[in-house]
């Protein structure tokens, strides 16, 4: 590094508090900004990942008919969750993305226990059960999602698919395979794309607290 260069560099260091970690050491404001900006490629790419495999589980709907079933209602809320990250990434609306992702990861564990609901007469009542401890925890990520670190959103959303949608299929009397398979393949998808955006979360989350 040059001298200029570094007097610089020294010259913008400045007392970073990282959400959640008060006692972080110094960071300079030129290494966030430059690692935001590293990101953008990626997560450009990451996002028409999502995109592209959001529109696949759409295909894969059997019919459309029943525009009251919970899955289908879900499917299109996907397709309008990715459009939303477009529109937020850019208009840099890092709060109400981050709050719309915390909604999206309760709503998925929500569609199951409506999933049962609609299927009650010939699905275990025990399984109810089950959909409320999973809608729990999930809703706990969401909460630590929103208050502490955006990881848990990560966390949370790639849980969801790995350990719920998996678990589910062909394990189950009242969620379709087809959506099972679908809603594993975006978590996954979402969970990565979420886990690009963490700098930008936190960056924000700093000036919002500086403001």
């Amino acid at each position: 590094m040059g001298t200029g260069r570094r007097a610089l560099y020294f010259e913008v260091r400045c007392q970073v508090a990282t959400e959640g970690e008060p006692h972080m050491n110094t960071v300079a404001r030129a290494d966030v900004a430059g690692l935001s900006k590293a990101h953008k490629p990626l997560q450009t790419v990451v996002l028409i990942v999502l995109s592209l495999v959001t529109a696949w589980t759409l295909y894969m709907v059997p019919s459309w008919q029943a525009l009251g079933d919970p899955f289908l209602l879900a499917a299109v809320a996907g397709a309008v969750t990715v459009a939303c990250l477009w529109l937020t990434r850019w208009q840099g609306a890092m709060k109400f993305e981050r709050a719309w992702l915390a909604a999206f990861l309760v709503g998925m564990p929500l569609i199951y226990v409506m999933g049962w609901f609609v299927a009650r007469d010939h699905a275990a009542s025990w399984w109810m059960w089950i959909e409320l401890l999973g809608l729990a925890i999930y809703a706990a990520f969401a909460v630590l999602g929103l208050k502490k670190s955006p990881w848990f959103l990560v966390i949370g959303i790639a849980g969801h698919g790995i350990a719920w949608d998996a678990w589910h299929y062909k394990n189950s009397a009242y969620v379709p395979d087809w959506y099972a398979v679908a809603c594993l393949l975006v978590d996954l998808a979402l969970a990565a794309y979420v886990s690009t955006r963490v700098p930008a979360y936190r960056e924000a989350w700093r000036i919002g607290k500086k403001d």
